[in-house]
């Protein structure tokens, strides 16, 4: 009897709060201000900000942008790895995507104050967390050595170029040929001749 009681109470507790959930949701995205499309275009924003895992778009000039992962599209960026959202918004409308911001991918568009101002403030603690300054363990002179995981590896001048967040930021290791790597732990150990670039000696995945 206790076991059959218990259960109810899970099954009620799941009930009452898909419906609050569900209740909050349409109260705060009126129809009349959100819709799903997949033809957006950022500039369309005034003093766009914009948050994603990855910008695979040109973003406006005057956008202030932060990312999880570098891209050509993203050179001006600050550095996340722990952005795991992606929109832009900007004083007249927001977008909500899907996943990275790329062309076609699919984005809610909405123009609800309220919405706008939780992802204002969502995206400043990304933007104000970004990595630190000459952020790693030096073994000699000129010599690091560091434990990360690899965000991404993407094509840089004649070669690529391996993003790696540890504890302590971000650091681009240079690679002459590409390493299929993305996700894993790995052990650097090389030479920084400048911040925030290693040229590796050595490359230990870990897992």
């Amino acid at each position: 009897m206790e076991v059959i009681t218990f259960v109810a109470g899970v099954i009620v507790g799941i009930v009452a709060v898909s419906i609050a959930v569900e209740f909050a949701w349409k109260k705060s995205l009126p129809e009349k201000t959100c819709k799903l499309t997949r033809k957006w275009n950022l500039n369309e924003l005034k003093s766009p900000l914009i948050a994603t895992e990855k910008l695979l778009v040109d973003a406006p000039g005057n956008a202030r942008v932060v990312v999880a992962s570098p891209s050509p599209q993203a050179k001006n960026a600050r550095e996340n790895p722990d952005v795991m959202v992606n929109f832009a918004v900007g004083l007249n409308k927001a977008y909500l995507f899907a996943g990275e911001i790329k062309e076609g991918q699919i984005a809610m568009v909405t123009s609800d104050e309220e919405i706008m101002k939780e992802l204002k403030d969502i995206f400043y603690d990304f933007y104000r967390k970004h990595e630190k300054v000459k952020p790693y363990v030096a073994t000699g002179k000129g010599v690091v050595k560091i434990r990360g995981i690899v965000r991404t590896v993407f094509p840089y001048r004649e070669g690529y170029m391996m993003r790696v967040s540890y504890e302590k930021g971000l650091v681009g290791v240079i690679l002459k040929e590409k390493m299929d790597v993305e996700g894993k732990r790995v052990e650097i150990e090389g030479e920084m001749k400048e911040y925030p670039f290693i040229n590796p000696h050595r490359i230990t995945v870990l897992d």
